[in-house]
């Protein structure tokens, strides 16, 4: 399937999920266009699990704990768990990023 859906709290931010074949550190994940402006939640929030955020195309915002950090093509971040973040595309071009949901007790606790 290559449909790409709108996610809630979110705006000009759609996604499809990752595939998963089995449980493990990797507990799942999904592709992301982000509009020009877009991105989300609306309210940062937190949660147990850590998310590693690859941009693969574009350049995105990537707010954690209130300081922002630029992600630009080709790299990546790492969101432990447990930190307040959203992501946002602040540029005239749209981004795609593939979003990784790990476990919590593999999180490390710098970004990459």
């Amino acid at each position: 399937m290559d449909s790409f859906s709108p996610i809630p709290n979110h705006t000009g931010f759609t996604a499809r999920d990752l595939s998963m074949d089995r449980p493990g550190t990797l507990k799942g994940g999904a592709f992301a266009k982000i509009s020009p402006g877009g991105g989300g939640p609306l309210s940062p929030h937190r949660h147990a699990h850590a998310h590693l955020f690859i941009v693969t195309r574009g350049t995105v915002s990537v707010m954690l704990d209130g300081e922002e950090r630029t992600v630009h093509k080709y790299e990546s971040q790492l969101v432990p768990g447990g930190v307040l973040h959203a992501v946002w595309n602040r540029n005239a071009e749209p981004a795609e990023i593939l979003g990784l949901t790990l476990e919590a007790s593999s999180s490390p606790t710098s970004s990459i």
